[in-house]
Formats: C-alpha cells, sequence, structure tokens
C-alpha cells in the first residue's frame, strides 16, 4: 500500500505522541490534544472514510510508523472500542477493483515517482499521481502531481485552474472505454483541442518528476490509437514555443508519428529549443534528438509504450520490445547537415550525453556560421543557475571533426543577462577558451527572472563567430497529456507511470502483460 501522495501522516502539534484510541472511533487525540491531520490539507479521517478504496490505497503505511487506521477507525488496521473500552473488530476492507493486479505491477517496481491511472483522485476532485518515492517538494494542496483537464480556445488552454471530471463544461466525455486495456479498458479521452490535460508546473518543479541533467529515467505510457490517427505528443514535459530556433522549454516526452510508418519515438532535449540551429535549413528549429523505434505501432488496440534514458543515451519501445531502428540516407537532412560524414545515423537507442534541459540549467547553441568553412560541427555553452549560488557556472564546449586542429583558436565567449533591456545586477562577464575549453563562475548575486534574456557572444582573435545569440529565460513546460502545439492528439489515455531509474527489459515486458 502507499502513502497518501507520498507525505506523512503528520501531528497537528509538534511533539505530540498517540494517546489510548477514544470511545466511539473519532479521530485519534494527541497527549497535546491535537488531532492527526493530513498535512498540508488540514483534514482528519473524514477524507479517507469518503471512499473505501482510499484507506485500501492510502493508510497502510507511513515513514513514521504510524497509519491512517490508527488514527481513524474506519480506515481498518485501528479499533473500534465501545463506552467500556470493548475492542469490536473492525469490518474487513471492500475488494479491491479490477484494475489493481495491473495497478500493482505498476506500483511494485520500485523508484515511482507519479502514476497516473485517471482514476484515482485527489479531495479537490483532480485526478492524482500514486508514488512509492519522497516526492518532496511537490506542492499538494489539490493531491500529488494533480491533472487539470484542458480544451483549446476557452482560456483554460494555459493556466490554472482547468477543470477537474466533475467541472467538465463539455459533451465530450472526460473517460473512456477500449476492450483489452490495462486499466478494465479505461482512459483519459484525449481529442485535440477538445479534451487534453496538464499538470501545472509550479506542482512539479525541483520535484523528482522534474528529470532533468543526467537523470536517469522510465516514462512509460498505456495508449488506444483510433484509426486514421496520424499524430502527436503521449506524455511528457514539451512546450514547443513558437518553433523559433531558441523557442520552446522541451525536456522529454513520448510521442507518435505518421511519418516513418506510424512509430514511436522518445524526444529528449538539451536546449529546451533546437537541436541544431547552426544548420541553416528548413527544418533546423525543431528538437531533433529521437529515438525512432523500428516497429510499426498499429491502430485500434492497446499498446504499451516507453522510452528510458540513462544518461548517456535514449531509447524507445513498445509492448515491452525495442526495436533498433537507423536513419535512411536523407531521412534526418538537419542532422546529416551538421555532421555530414560524421553524422550516426543510428536512431534506436539514440547517443545523447547532453543532460535533459531545465530552465535554469541548459545549452545553447551558436548559429549563424559556416560549418565545413569553420571545421566546427557545434560551437555551444552550458549555463547552470540550478546549483547552489557559489556553483555556479557558464561554460563552453564544441563539437568538431578533428579537436587537435582547433585547440590553438583563440575564442571568447561574452554574455549579458537583460531585463527590459537593462543588465541585470551580477549578470555579465566574458571568458576565454584555451585548448577548446573555458568557463567562468556566475556572480552569487545573479538573480534571475521569468522573460529575462540571456545574450550570448561567440568572437575568435575580436571577430564574431556567426549570429549574437538571445535566450529567453522561462517558467519551464508543464507535464502535458496530449498536446503541446497545433491540433493535438486523438487517443484513449489508459495511464502514465513515471519512475527514476531505468527499467529492464523483464520489467518493461511485465508492465505490457495485460
Amino acid at each position: 500500500m502507499q502513502t497518501k501522495t507520498g507525505l506523512l501522516l503528520a501531528l497537528a502539534l509538534a511533539g505530540g505522541a498517540a494517546a489510548a484510541a477514544p470511545a466511539r472511533c473519532t479521530d485519534l487525540r494527541l497527549s497535546g490534544g491535537g488531532v492527526w491531520v493530513d498535512k498540508p490539507y488540514g483534514t482528519g479521517c473524514t477524507w479517507y472514510g469518503a471512499e473505501a478504496k482510499r484507506c485500501e490505497w492510502y493508510g497502510s503505511r507511513y515513514r513514521n510508523e504510524h497509519t491512517a487506521g490508527e488514527a481513524c477507525c474506519v480506515c481498518g488496521g485501528g479499533m473500534r472500542t465501545d463506552g467500556q473500552q470493548t475492542p469490536v473488530p473492525t469490518p474487513p476492507p471492500p475488494p479491491p477493483p479490477t484494475s489493481s493486479s495491473m495497478s500493482a505491477k505498476v506500483l511494485a517496481k520500485s523508484h515511482l515517482v507519479a502514476f497516473w491511472d485517471f482514476e484515482t483522485k485527489g479531495p479537490t476532485g483532480n485526478f492524482v499521481a500514486r508514488s512509492n518515492v519522497d516526492n518532496e517538494g511537490a506542492e499538494e494542496a489539490e493531491g500529488l502531481y494533480p491533472v487539470w483537464l484542458r480544451r483549446g480556445h476557452d482560456g483554460s488552454e494555459v493556466g490554472a485552474p482547468g477543470y477537474t471530471e466533475a467541472t467538465w463544461p463539455s459533451s465530450h466525455p472526460v473517460t473512456a472505454t477500449r476492450a483489452g486495456g490495462p486499466f478494465n479498458g479505461k482512459g483519459l479521452n484525449v481529442k485535440g483541442t477538445t479534451l487534453f490535460a496538464t499538470v501545472e508546473r509550479k506542482s512539479f518543479d525541483r520535484t523528482p518528476l522534474d528529470i532533468s541533467g543526467a537523470d536517469p529515467f522510465s516514462l512509460v505510457a498505456w495508449v488506444w490509437f483510433p484509426a486514421g490517427s496520424n499524430r502527436h505528443h503521449i506524455a511528457g514535459i514539451w512546450d514547443e514555443g513558437t518553433w523559433g530556433k531558441y523557442s520552446g522549454q522541451r525536456q522529454y516526452a513520448l510521442f507518435r508519428i505518421g511519418r516513418y510508418g506510424h512509430r514511436l519515438f522518445g524526444h529528449i532535449s538539451a536546449t529546451g529549443a533546437a537541436s541544431y540551429p547552426q544548420a541553416g535549413t528548413g527544418g533546423d528549429q525543431y528538437a531533433r534528438i529521437r529515438a525512432l523505434n523500428g516497429a510499426h505501432l498499429s491502430e485500434g488496440e492497446w499498446h504499451m509504450l516507453a522510452m528510458t534514458h540513462d544518461g548517456a543515451q535514449a531509447q524507445s519501445s513498445q509492448d515491452g520490445v525495442s526495436t533498433p531502428n537507423s536513419y535512411e540516407e536523407g531521412e534526418e537532412w538537419v542532422e546529416e547537415r551538421v555532421y555530414k560524414d560524421a553524422f550516426n545515423p543510428v536512431t534506436n537507442p539514440k547517443e545523447f550525453s547532453w543532460g535533459v534541459f531545465h530552465p535554469l540549467r541548459f545549452v545553447v547553441k551558436f548559429n549563424g556560421y559556416n560549418v565545413a568553412a569553420d571545421q566546427v560541427n557545434e560551437h555551444y555553452v552550458r549555463v547552470d543557475l540550478k546549483s547552489p549560488a557559489a556553483q555556479r557556472t557558464i561554460s563552453y564546449g564544441v563539437k568538431a571533426p578533428s579537436l587537435s586542429a582547433i585547440a590553438s583558436r583563440n575564442y571568447r565567449v561574452t554574455y549579458t543577462f537583460k531585463r527590459g533591456g537593462a543588465v541585470v545586477q551580477g549578470g555579465s562577464g566574458s571568458f576565454d577558451v584555451a585548448n577548446n575549453a573555458g568557463s567562468a563562475n556566475l556572480s552569487p548575486s545573479l538573480v534571475v527572472e521569468v522573460d529575462d534574456r540571456l545574450q550570448l557572444e561567440l568572437t575568435r582573435n575580436g571577430a564574431r563567430v556567426g549570429s549574437v545569440v538571445e535566450h529567453r529565460m522561462g517558467p519551464g513546460a508543464a507535464f502535458s497529456f496530449g498536446r503541446i502545439l497545433g491540433d493535438g492528439t486523438t487517443m484513449v489515455l489508459g495511464g502514465v507511470a513515471m519512475y527514476n531509474r531505468v527499467l529492464s527489459e523483464a520489467e518493461l515486458q511485465d508492465l505490457a502483460s495485460f
């Protein structure tokens, strides 16, 4: 059994110790006079008793060794007593739902950060996640990683509050059932701009769900696609922005694409924006680093889809099987244009050691120079504003056909953080590059805000290399289901799970067995 949203059942008064169970099964009183409450909700036994399955799912184990049953007799595991303290056995818990065997598989695997089954709800009616790790830092007033239902063009498309199932204003059903699915065949009834969903950034910023850098992860989804559907986004932290070279807040996500024979791919980004802005060709504004599975993704039946990242490569799998895949010549023309003869066509697994984008830790790549003439594939800068103030850095890196051939070049990187056209305090400086490397410590006094601009200039012997680059400091993307930009996706989404480790092939096959 799992703790309610990963938090502890806490004492209303610090330092209190549990007293003997009172008569008539009210909230268990503490020696200090307070009652048990579940922070930050401020509620006692009422929430656990509102639905029988809440006690079954949430009430059995807490790290402080107390259970909801000890505080609330209605939850089982406690003891009913009459006025003479005569024990009366607690009624047995209700039978689990028929989908519990599949849910149990998901919950039994370690390092489960979040599992949305689009059935479990929090105190405010949002679909919420279950977990078996400590989700420290998560805002949980509506439950763990609460889901907001949204539709395009009515003001709910961005920002809170969106809708819950109870407040959904459309005739389009929130959930749908398709035979043979893992959770009774039921799932979120996603349809383009008609219905999609998000977990807002404030609910998971800097929590275990906010995967970045070299963090390992496994993102798993159970999906049913109707006939004739084409694309697009399934689940993940992904915001395309306006599709400009330096626009977007992309981290990681699962997609289905109609090109390449209807296949699954796991998208991942270090820049949050374009993967190869220096390409100078059509399509270079898109995030193009993806693990494209080699198997055809059929319609009209349930699939378990997954992507993993171990810090060195990304990999996608369908129904527990990762099918190797490589691009044919000309299929990935943007990366080919940048790397030419050094282009690696293998795309499942896909090499990715850049680190996953975070709005405070990211890569910016320069553009506007001639790749062939400069003998450089990629000039880039790493920015780290996520570490403690004294450890924040900015550094230069390069990828080239021959690093030794360019090691003697004299480059300089100049950086400026601006707000409303003015330089932010502590936000400007420069550093030299020697032997293809260079870095500087950012000022501990530097405080950046959303919509600040980071301007970067690269020079060689005083002459500018390429263009001055401007990166907008964004708030980070929401975790979304079914839509990022454009018309979105049509699918029944049975469930989504995120683990902060790489699941083994056997574990993925187990999750594909339903």
